[in-house]
């Protein structure tokens, strides 16, 4: 039924069906999915934002990684307010190996945090970057910075060291 509102065009009717088979199954990703897409082509990016994080959640869960991502990436399309995407899309980044992504989207929350006075989640951030990639000279420079001018001194004196020693 929902493949045939979907053909006729009739995205409103095809909406209630797959609501109709999420809600009698509602660990069918696949339906929920193709739900969230229907709500984005309707212009109800709250109800898609929804349906999206289960099925990303799914995947996450179940060594998805690459489904995962590309669902989270949906998802940041839709609301790129949403912070925590950056953080999660990170994180499945760094579990699928792809480093530089990884550190891609923990570039996005350092400006973030930074913009928002938000300095120890910003210091956190980019301990982690340093973690990450170790031989990234610009993350230590700029984690020195950071712990220079927030009453951090020896420990940005300690990462400035460390650069000089590369």
């Amino acid at each position: 039924s929902a493949q045939k509102n979907i053909k006729k065009k009739q995205l409103p009717r095809a909406i209630k069906d797959y609501q109709k088979v999420v809600e009698i199954d509602p660990r069918d990703i696949r339906s929920r999915q193709r739900l969230a897409e229907l709500y984005v082509k309707t212009n109800k990016n709250g109800e898609a934002f929804e349906q999206y994080e289960a099925v990303a959640k799914y995947f996450s869960s179940n060594g998805f990684y690459l489904k995962a991502i590309a669902i989270y990436k949906q998802m940041q399309r839709l609301d790129p307010s949403q912070i925590s995407i950056f953080s999660r899309l990170a994180e499945l980044n760094e579990k699928q190996g792809l480093v530089g992504n990884a550190l891609a989207e923990l570039r996005h929350l350092v400006g973030y945090y930074e913009k928002n006075d938000m300095v120890a989640d910003a210091i956190k951030t980019l301990e982690k970057m340093r973690d990450l990639d170790g031989g990234n000279i610009n993350v230590q420079v700029k984690l020195a910075e950071v712990y220079a001018n927030n009453d951090r001194v020896d420990d940005g004196l300690a990462e400035f060291k460390e650069v000089l020693k590369q």
